[in-house]
């Protein structure tokens, strides 16, 4: 029976669905992404050989299909067999469903469609803290040790716009050559978990920086009025709260 032809939507729709199934693949099952990159380089060669991609793409799918049961099927017999000892599952479909859940509060802010998730929302939160919580900073810093205008708060601020800050198409400027390297093909993906390494690795140093400075200023400065303290403590709060969320607690700098 011949195969229906894909229209150039479908086409398109269809390259997504199986990068994102490829996407599940590794994060899910701890997979080397370099099987969606081997993906990549077959569908640029089919692309240059005048191969039919209505075929070759109804081919891919059954095979990531067939990846993701057979991976499934590993996790249902793991989980039968130690269902006696561990009645709540299998130990890293746990940590991965727990880890999903905490970062799920924060914004999903779209930068690109096979961007991490994880990326996603730790620009998500960091856009927040830039928004709604650094502005009241400006009145609780104020003739403190620590106000906006002194060097080290000024570079935190630039760090905090880089990593956080809606520039160029509502993405961040540190993000604009992750989703750069998103966009070419084929993909170089160690490059690009470099990237998500570094984002992450940098924005953890900016938070726990932040949130020195503003515990010493708790501690210290005992006359903040009340509204201030407040304010100061709930900043805080949310500082705290993406360090542990995202699992920042040690990557402090040396």
């Amino acid at each position: 029976m011949a195969i229906k032809k894909l229209t150039p939507n479908e086409i398109t729709l269809t390259v997504q669905k199986i990068r994102k199934k490829y996407d599940e693949y590794s994060y899910k099952h701890f997979k080397s992404k370099r099987h969606k990159a081997n993906f990549e380089d077959r569908y640029v060669a089919a692309i240059k050989n005048g191969t039919d991609i209505s075929s070759f793409l109804l081919a891919e799918i059954s095979a990531i299909e067939e990846l993701l049961k057979v991976e499934e099927e590993k996790v249902l017999n793991r989980k039968i067999k130690v269902a006696d000892d561990t009645p709540t599952g299998d130990f890293a479909d746990k940590i991965i469903e727990e880890n999903q859940k905490k970062i799920a509060k924060y914004p999903d802010l779209e930068i690109h469609n096979d961007a991490n998730p994880e990326i996603r929302r730790l620009f998500g939160a960091l856009n927040t803290l830039e928004q709604q919580y650094w502005p009241n900073l400006y009145g609780i810093l104020k003739n403190t040790a620590y106000s906006l205008s002194t060097k080290s708060m000024i570079t935190f601020e630039h760090q905090l716009h880089q990593l956080g800050g809606s520039g160029r198409d509502g993405i961040a400027v540190r993000l604009e050559r992750y989703v750069a390297r998103l966009n070419r093909f084929p993909r170089d993906y160690p490059m690009i978990e470099k990237e998500e390494k570094d984002y992450i690795l940098e924005s953890a140093f900016l938070l726990h920086g932040v949130y020195e400075v503003l515990m010493s200023v708790k501690e210290k400065r005992l006359d903040l009025e009340e509204n201030k303290k407040q304010d100061l403590q709930e900043i805080i709060d949310y500082i705290l709260n993406i360090i542990i969320d995202f699992r920042m607690k040690d990557l402090k700098k040396k």
